[in-house]
């Protein structure tokens, strides 16, 4: 099996801003139990009431983590490791979450 080819610093900072828009992104959600989106012809603001909302805080949240993940992978992060960081990223969600509330 051919190895996969090494991630440049480009795109490592690219995955990592990823990771923390993700976080951010899903946190401010959660916080604000939904969100408000506006059409552009200037339209009334919609808001976005939990049950919806959450549906995109998940999705928010699954992509950050799948570029944590890609990174552990690309630095060949051990398990112990990456529950570690698992845990950190858990544990920064709900505090971001709590700080933004």
């Amino acid at each position: 099996m051919k190895s996969p080819p090494a991630l440049s610093r480009a795109t490592q900072l690219a995955v990592a801003a990823l990771v923390l828009l993700g976080l951010l992104g899903g946190s401010w959600v959660v916080a604000h139990s939904g969100f408000v989106t506006t059409p552009r012809r200037g339209r009334v603001s919609t808001f976005v009431p939990a049950p919806g909302a959450y549906v995109m805080a998940a999705l928010m949240y699954a992509m950050s983590a799948i570029g944590v993940l890609a990174l552990l992978r690309h630095r060949n992060a051990s398990w112990r490791a990456t529950c570690l960081v698992a845990a950190l990223y858990a544990a920064a969600a709900v505090a971001l979450s709590a700080a933004l509330a």
